[in-house]
């Protein structure tokens, strides 16, 4: 095993969702072939330990990786991938989550379950596309999810594959942190509470390659469905995403991609569409503007510029709003920002990523991930 050690602190806005994702040392295992009949489909260990400030978390530390693996021998079978991480900061917030994506039967069976629990401060602006910045918008909760989602190939459409949605979500408001939007009683989930959802969901995907991508569309659609009785609250969510990727020689590529979501009934805020985040509208503070229906559109150049190291550069547009007739596009929201890559698993071009991004309201972010942005 070879290890990475980097004593750098990253001074970063970082996404509470998907904090455990962020990466700034890498620790790279490969393990022998455990495939006999096919050489080529090798199993890998990458493991990465990492620390970071952000004005939330304070300092923090913690430990990610990815497991990689192909459940089954045939030729043309996907690799399956179970990503994995945790951190605990000097302000007492932490989390810890898996992600397994499953490939089986000649990729004819698809599963992933992405679960995570954690206790962090997250922030609230209130609801809308004008929303005010404001001093007092954080507070803190307490966060049980999970989602389970099993897709085979279809029977009426012509998609790849079809699926079943679970999807579970426990949120507990800890503390307002003098966050008055939060004790108004007219703020859906204000006090926390359960989603209980069931749904449905359709994919197309033509990449050559699940990672870093050269050619190829990716769209998706799922439908999930939260009913009266489950839970605590009763409402719908919509989602569409689609991505597209040229290259105009090896391994520099043009992606693209296109979003929406959308939601209908009583809401949780905490669960609205939101604005921002580590993979979409970068710049942005993950929700710092909510509300029923978001829209986006970003682009992305992407390029190896010397052995193992890359760059990208991207742009992107969206805005949030009521729903789709009150869409507003004199208010659009813009975001921009450059990256740099590094190749650690060079087989299935999986790369660490650090992006910074700019949005048009005047704030940033800094993103240490694993994997594309999209």
């Amino acid at each position: 095993m070879t290890a990475f050690l980097c004593s750098n602190l990253a001074f970063a806005q970082i996404d509470t969702d998907t904090l455990s994702q962020n990466v700034i040392e890498n620790v790279y295992k490969e393990v022998p072939n455990t495939v006999k009949k096919d050489s080529t489909k090798r199993t890998s260990f990458s493991a990465y330990p990492y620390v970071f400030y952000s004005p939330e978390s304070q300092f923090a530390g913690g430990a990610g990786g990815i497991y990689i693996f192909y459940a089954g021998q045939q030729e043309n079978l996907k690799p399956s991938k179970i990503g994995f991480g945790g951190y605990y900061s000097t302000n007492k917030q932490y989390k810890l989550s898996v992600s397994p994506n499953l490939y089986f039967f000649e990729n004819k069976l698809y599963i992933e379950a992405p679960t995570s629990f954690g206790f962090f401060v997250n922030k609230f602006w209130g609801i809308g596309d004008n929303s005010p910045k404001s001093e007092t918008a954080s507070f803190s909760m307490e966060s049980f999810t999970s989602t389970v989602t099993v897709q085979v190939p279809p029977k009426l459409f012509s998609a790849d594959r079809t699926g079943l949605i679970f999807d579970y979500d426990k949120t507990s408001i800890v503390d307002t942190l003098e966050n008055t939007l939060i004790s108004n009683d007219s703020v859906v989930g204000n006090d926390g509470g359960e989603s209980i959802g069931i749904g449905t969901d359709l994919l197309w995907d033509s990449r050559d390659n699940l990672f870093f991508p050269n050619n190829g569309s990716y769209q998706y659609f799922k439908v999930v469905v939260y009913p009266n009785g489950w839970g605590n609250f009763n409402y719908s969510q919509l989602q569409l995403d689609v991505k597209a990727f040229k290259a105009i020689s090896p391994d520099h590529v043009f992606a693209f991609n296109f979003y929406i979501e959308s939601v209908i009934g009583d809401t949780p805020f905490y669960r609205l569409p939101a604005i921002g985040g580590p993979s979409r509208m970068r710049g942005f503070f993950s929700g710092r503007y909510r509300d029923n229906f978001y829209g986006m559109m970003q682009l992305e150049y992407r390029q190896y510029v010397w052995k193992k190291f890359g760059m990208v550069a991207f742009g992107g547009l969206g805005n949030v709003s009521e729903n789709i007739l009150t869409y507003n596009f004199s208010t659009m929201k813009y975001s921009g920002g450059i990256g740099l890559r590094y190749l650690f698993n060079k087989k299935e071009k999986i790369n660490l990523r650090m992006d910074i991004g700019f949005g048009s309201d005047g704030s940033r972010g800094i993103y240490f991930g694993i994997q594309e942005a999209f």
